[in-house]
């Protein structure tokens, strides 16, 4: 596997490799002593199975010094090449290239740090304020929230709590760059439900998943990235626990509702776009008002997420 290729080259081979991370690395030593040998074995086990695989995610994982942190932070991040991840469609070497394909593209662009601070705890990266004045917050998590969906989340929150949560991994297809959703959801059970109406009111009518959607496109295309992947029912990494009723979103459905196309193996994409001013002449007189005021939340959220996230690039 060549890492310079592709768009996104230059963010991970252009550091000396140190063979700091091993398989041991993916164990805590803090764990008791019967579950720490039981985690060691079910993790050497799927290195054994697949040997040259995990001998090229090590070679990813020991290729910047950013891993380190995230590593002893996050060990879980070694077993992800291993277990369902953004997509059921994604089979073990495709899992390892997408890792090493999104590292390599935060890495590059100067985000390191700010990954290491969002697998830690929730990063602002803006807010905006509510009809009442109640104060919402993006917020950026990385690597363990949401871990087998995405390895970046962008969250609206209110007083710290989230009321919806995306999770995204930037990619590459047919050598072009790209951003993959994985999942998108809100708070469960009837307090989270009436959240997501608070909010909804809160912020003229703008509804926080569609939100969410709306700022990853902004980010998207701020990035250079021309389509977002949307995994498609069929294909989401909790696909047991949908049949098992456990799981009950449609994304689907909700796709359907943003405009999106469908694609030949199950999935949808939508293109990168600057967030879209609303036609004034398709609204009723009496609900322009309202209709700016939700375009002014978005576009809002929206600077505030490229501001904090688009370093620029030195000549």
């Amino acid at each position: 596997m060549n890492f310079q290729e592709g768009p996104f080259a230059g963010g991970l081979e252009t550091f000396f490799l140190t063979p700091s991370i091993t398989l041991r690395s993916g164990v805590p030593a803090s764990l008791p002593k019967s579950q720490y040998w039981r985690e060691r074995l079910k993790l050497h086990a799927r290195a054994l199975l697949h040997r040259r695989v995990t001998g090229q995610w090590l070679r990813v994982l020991n290729a910047h010094p950013v891993f380190c942190d995230l590593v002893r932070d996050s060990p879980k991040l070694l077993y992800k090449i291993y277990r369902p991840y953004l997509s059921n469609a994604l089979c073990v070497e495709a899992r390892l290239r997408v890792l090493a394909i999104h590292y390599g593209f935060v890495f590059s662009r100067g985000l390191g740090p700010m990954i290491v601070a969002a697998a830690r705890a929730g990063v602002p990266l803006g807010s905006v304020e509510g009809k009442t004045g109640t104060t919402y917050e993006l917020q950026l998590r990385a690597v363990s929230t949401m871990e087998r969906e995405g390895e970046l989340v962008l969250q609206l929150c209110e007083s710290g709590t989230p009321v919806f949560s995306l999770a995204f991994t930037f990619a590459e297809e047919a050598g072009a760059a790209i951003v993959c959703i994985g999942c998108i959801q809100g708070p469960k059970g009837g307090e989270g439900l009436e959240s997501i109406r608070t909010a909804t009111r809160e912020l003229h009518g703008v509804r926080p998943k569609h939100l969410l959607v709306t700022l990853v496109r902004q980010l998207g295309h701020a990035f250079g990235c021309g389509r977002v992947r949307l995994v498609g029912n069929a294909n989401r990494v909790v696909h047991g626990a949908i049949r098992r009723g456990k799981v009950l979103a449609d994304y689907d459905q909700m796709w359907n509702e943003l405009g999106a196309e469908r694609r030949a193996d199950g999935d949808y994409a939508l293109a990168c776009e600057p967030v879209q001013e609303p036609d004034m002449e398709q609204i009723q007189s009496k609900k322009r008002s309202e209709a700016r005021k939700r375009h002014a939340v978005v576009v809002e959220l929206a600077d505030a997420l490229v501001a904090s996230l688009v370093i620029p690039q030195r000549a």
